[in-house]
């Protein structure tokens, strides 16, 4: 069965389960909002034990985002958020910035659940032989398995230290990622495993020896001691099934049923791989496990390798045209021989930051324009992203401080001051620069709150993080709102220059299970967008009214 077949088949699925429980439930079906509303985890609550490993080719991938092209006209709201606008929980993503009181030190730690290998004896299980940088699975002296990366020759922390920091960070943001330490090794902790094989280049597989470390080990830079610097990934909970694909869905996993790049939190990580400059952020970079709890399998999703980023290519220093051009871009070489080369792109023009320690980055990043940004590979959920998309995850990284940028970068122990000095105002810049292009897009009013009293406050996110000036008012439009038909009744206007708006109490209804419709919008706004409504639905509820809906950006 083809991937497309797959795909309808699970959509008709899907279909026949809404029809079936709208027919069970009858008149309620018609209902807007539930009583569980809005929904914070979205559970996995099928049975995914029959997905099997499925890989996806770095060819194949490149070619259907080549093929499928960058140009996306009108995508739809995002299909996985809840009826507050925001992303739930689930085996895809946790809220952790802004949710909960996470400190540097939180920061510095991430994801981390030990102080790295054990010391000891490591028995090499495996080995990556291809391309400049090789790499090692081995089992350290307490049986856990391990993944072994290390720095090209002559840059020492460069890729081992940048894969820390930008895991540490999107660990903040939310995503799933390993656990991943410096460390240090001497060539007299490896020895070879029973079972190991090695397939050397051009060579056909076979057993491994001590001569095939000794081979990989000098292509990576090594310290003046002998010792060599590394970064240890610790091996991810459950069994590989696959990677993340950004398109479409998974046929075999029951509980995928959101095409991925419908999905906010895929949509919302080109704005963090923007960020970062994180320009591998693609399918092969990604890693599914299939992990067995309580008697059934689910799926969860991570986002891996992260060497690739800031001023880091991997194998040596980030080109310099790293993040504004494609691998593969259609028309691109005959722009430029029409032009004999006069026509110079930006990039070309502007002045790089350069250190054997980080690598190659932009030097001035107060000017950073997020939506010319681009990985290597064209990434459908990227291109799909709305604005509204971009606004929640610029939202996100506001939440992120200085001060925990700076605890991010020092734990990639890079030993030089002025360069992690810089990664720090870089990236601190370019946190900002999104904040500027993306909590200004759309009507930034968030957190609205009503009171028993009639009062409503909330707040607005481009003002208070300093993106924009204050708008001369707000105003509001209350109203009835009925959850059957959704139909509305004005009950009246109000307005004020500050973020808190009052309606008198006699004024609204007092039973319970009633909903209130509050549309806020600003006027005198730096910004045309903010005099689009963003629409709040209040449910009376134990005598207090609870926010179970918010509506910024409808369906185009």
């Amino acid at each position: 069965m083809t991937l497309n077949m797959h795909r309808t088949a699970l959509l008709i699925a899907v279909t026949c389960a809404a029809v079936a429980s709208a027919a069970a439930v009858g008149s309620t079906a018609t209902q807007r909002f539930f009583d569980d509303d809005p929904i914070r985890t979205e559970p996995a609550t099928q049975d995914a034990s029959g997905v099997k490993p499925n890989e996806v080719k770095l060819f194949v991938d490149l070619a259907y985002n080549v093929i499928t092209g960058t140009e996306v006209k009108n995508p739809r709201h995002a299909q996985n958020v809840n009826t507050i606008d925001e992303v739930p929980d689930s085996a895809w993503y946790t809220n952790r910035l802004g949710h909960l009181a996470l400190t540097p030190e939180d920061i510095a730690r991430g994801p981390n659940t030990t102080e790295g290998p054990a010391q000891g004896t490591w028995t090499v299980t495996s080995s990556k032989s291809d391309g400049i940088t090789p790499g090692f699975t081995i089992k350290d002296a307490r049986g856990q398995r391990w993944f072994l990366k290390f720095d090209p020759q002559g840059y020492r922390g460069m890729a081992t230290g940048t894969e820390v920091v930008a895991t540490k960070l999107m660990w903040a943001l939310g995503y799933n990622v390993p656990e991943n330490h410096i460390a240090h090794l001497r060539r007299s902790q490896l020895v070879v495993g029973s079972g190991a094989r090695f397939t050397p280049a051009g060579g056909t597989t076979r057993a491994m020896r001590a001569s095939d470390i000794d081979a990989l080990l000098s292509r990576v830079d090594r310290d003046a001691d002998g010792s060599y610097r590394i970064v240890a990934s610790k091996a991810l909970e459950g069994t590989p099934v696959g990677r993340i694909r950004f398109f479409g869905v998974r046929p075999d996993d029951p509980n995928d049923v959101v095409p991925h790049e419908d999905r906010r939190e895929l949509r919302g990580y080109g704005v963090f791989a923007a960020w970062l400059n994180h320009v591998d952020a693609k399918a092969i970079n990604s890693l599914d496990t299939l992990i067995k709890e309580e008697g059934r399998s689910y799926v969860r999703h991570h986002l891996i390798d992260f060497g690739s980023a800031l001023g880091s290519g991997g194998i040596a220093p980030a080109e310099y045209s790293a993040g504004h051009e494609y691998l593969v871009e259609r028309g691109l070489a005959g722009k430029r021989l029409l032009a004999f080369g006069f026509a110079r792109p930006d990039w070309q023009r502007r002045p790089f930051y350069e250190a054997r320690s980080i690598g190659r980055m932009q030097k001035e990043n107060g000017d950073f324009n997020p939506e010319t940004w681009k990985p290597r590979i064209p990434n459908q959920a990227f291109l799909h992203a709305r604005e509204d998309d971009k606004f929640w995850a610029a939202r996100k990284l506001m939440a992120l401080t200085t001060d925990m940028i700076r605890a991010a970068v020092r734990s990639g122990e890079f030993n030089d001051d002025a360069s992690e000095d810089f990664l720090v105002r870089a990236l601190a810049q370019r946190r900002d620069a999104i904040g500027r292009a993306y909590l200004t897009g759309v009507n930034p009013i968030v957190d609205p709150a009503l009171d028993d009293d009639g009062t409503l406050t909330f707040a607005n996110a481009a003002v208070d993080n300093d993106m924009a000036r204050v708008p001369s008012g707000y105003r509001a439009v209350w109203s009835t709102y009925d959850n059957t038909t959704g139909l509305s009744r004005r009950l009246g206007e109000t307005a004020s220059a500050r973020t808190t708006l009052v309606i008198a109490p006699d004024s609204l209804p007092r039973t319970d299970g009633q909903f209130i419709q509050v549309s806020l919008s600003a006027f005198g706004a730096p910004h045309q967008s903010w005099e689009k409504p963003v629409h709040a639905f209040f449910r009376m509820r134990n005598g207090s009214w609870r926010l179970v809906g918010l509506e910024r950006m409808p369906e185009l």
